[in-house]
């Protein structure tokens, strides 16, 4: 079957959504627990030796699940998915790095791979089903008919 490139780029558009989604659904919950138990959680930042828990945890909670949020409506998501690619860096750093690759030895392979899809979208954006595509496509129809209506 030959592949039309509208098709080609409705495919991509749909693979790009779907991660970016399940990303961001798999980060807010992430952050969710952090705020279900905001003292814990900085517990455990300190056990870790993660500087000035208290306020870390907080920064924590605001790259995964407002990070997570804009990851999964595709809104501001260069911008959104920052914040869990941090979250991600510390995390590999701080609590997974010293147990070598494989999480079932409590490695880092999980957050390696949640941090570079974040990455991905850092670099790449949404794409076009997300509220970012959704202005982008408005803003350049308004363009468009801007520049008609200027040469008419």
């Amino acid at each position: 079957m030959i592949q039309t490139a509208s098709s080609s780029t409705r495919a991509e558009g749909t693979v790009v959504t779907m991660l970016r989604i399940t990303a961001g659904v798999i980060f807010m919950a992430h952050g969710a627990l952090k705020l279900a138990d905001i003292p814990g959680t900085a517990q455990s930042f300190a056990s870790m030796g993660i500087p000035w828990p208290e306020y870390s945890v907080y920064l924590a909670i605001a790259g995964e699940l407002l990070g997570g949020l804009g990851l999964t409506v595709g809104l501001l998501t260069r911008v959104a998915a920052f914040g869990p690619m941090c979250a991600m860096l510390v995390a590999i750093i701080a609590a997974h790095l010293r147990h070598g690759l494989l999480a079932k030895n409590g490695g880092f392979e999980y957050p390696l791979i949640l941090g570079l899809v974040a990455l991905f979208f850092v670099a790449h954006g949404a794409g076009a089903f997300s509220l970012d595509g959704l202005f982008e496509r408005s803003q350049s129809m308004r363009f468009r008919s801007r520049r008609v209506e200027s040469h008419a």
